[in-house]
């Protein structure tokens, strides 16, 4: 939203938080609930129903789609969709169909099961939610992990460091923007909760092209416009793929060209940006960003003239007459912006603005 209004759009944000930044660049904000089990699709589309979609462009969407296709496909009944389709996110979402391909393109992966191995013991196991997103819904699987038939899978562990690369693609090619790493922030009941991520990240050669390849390959089979984000492990020489985000990512707000353009032209002219151009303004910003996720480490009372310091953003929107705002433990309070001359910096600093968060807040409590 904030990379649409930057280089002039209009924009109407339907969102579940509506955080502060949001709803001040907005031409108007929809607050639309969302849950474990995602967007609630009956509100949603009532709210998408009572816009003039002659007045828009299109239905620009981010996370929140995987586990409801059916949904989107909705929404596209109501105003078209500038992204990949709702076949297209079914289908890279849906472990059956998407490892097949892998397999058949000879992409590595971690394996896959629908029962645990017999030697389970002796090595690490991950069970996970079919079209779920942000890590929250991955666990170590153990003995007593039961399948509830359809909706969650068995994937082989790889201990490595997690990687993305963000591209763009036109169904037949891609562009690469740029290669990123991300991080947790776990907790003891969610051991892979999304921490943050960094941009314009040190690879080998010999990794890049495997993230290239892969991602050449898999537009072609699924057909991928817009931008997309390819999420991998690395241990070795390897890059074991994860997943495809068939949609704007979190990564994609770690650089500053004007990607929402890029996406609007991929997905509705099929047009690519040349790639010296994509070089040149990679030339340009040799800096890396950052951002990391500031999670309630205990239960908040926070005031609403808290002073937020300004490399922070998705604060909450205070409310006439209120006070205070109370956020549960475990809950998203905010996220931190960093940037610096390479990665392992900005990724440090990212790290040390979230301790300076949480003391502020425990201040003020």
């Amino acid at each position: 939203m904030v990379a649409a209004t930057r280089v002039g759009y209009a924009v109407t944000a339907i969102d579940a938080f509506a955080d502060k930044q949001t709803v001040e660049l907005a031409e108007a904000t929809i607050v639309v609930k969302y849950d474990s089990d995602g967007f609630d699709a009956d509100a949603l589309l009532a709210a998408i129903g009572k816009l003039d979609a002659r007045q828009y462009l299109g239905f620009v969407y981010g996370s929140g789609f995987e586990a409801q296709p059916a949904l989107l496909r909705k929404v596209a009944e109501i105003i078209p969709l500038i992204g990949n389709s709702a076949a297209t996110v079914s289908a890279v979402k849906a472990p059956d169909v998407f490892f097949a391909v892998l397999e058949n393109c000879n992409i590595r992966y971690p394996e896959l099961y629908d029962t645990l191995p017999a030697n389970f013991e002796s090595a690490a196991y991950l069970r996970k939610l079919v079209g779920g997103c942000g890590g929250a819904h991955i666990s170590i699987a153990d003995a007593n992990c039961v399948l509830q038939s359809g909706n969650y899978y068995y994937q082989q562990l790889i201990d490595g460091r997690s990687v993305s690369m963000l591209f763009v693609a036109n169904a037949h090619h891609i562009e690469v923007i740029g290669f990123n790493e991300q991080w947790l922030s776990p907790t003891e009941k969610l051991p892979f909760r999304y921490g943050g991520a960094v941009g314009n990240v040190v690879l080998s050669q010999r990794i890049q092209q495997q993230l290239v390849e892969a991602a050449e390959k898999l537009t072609i089979e699924f057909g991928l416009i817009g931008l997309n984000s390819l999420d991998v492990v690395v241990s070795g020489n390897v890059a074991y793929v994860l997943e495809i985000n068939s949609r704007l990512s979190a990564t994609f707000g770690l650089y500053e060209d004007n990607l929402i353009d890029i996406h609007i032209k991929a997905c509705l002219e099929g047009a690519l940006p040349k790639r010296e151009h994509i070089q040149q303004a990679n030339e340009a910003n040799l800096r890396s960003n950052a951002h990391a996720i500031v999670y309630a480490a205990t239960g908040l009372e926070v005031s609403t003239t808290f002073e937020w310091p300004d490399w922070v953003v998705d604060t909450f929107q205070s409310v006439k007459q209120q006070k205070t705002i109370n956020i549960l433990v475990g809950e998203p309070v905010c996220t931190v912006l960093s940037s610096a001359d390479n990665a392992n910096e900005a990724k440090r600093l990212a790290h040390t603005r979230v301790e300076k968060v949480q003391q502020l807040l425990q201040q003020n409590a």
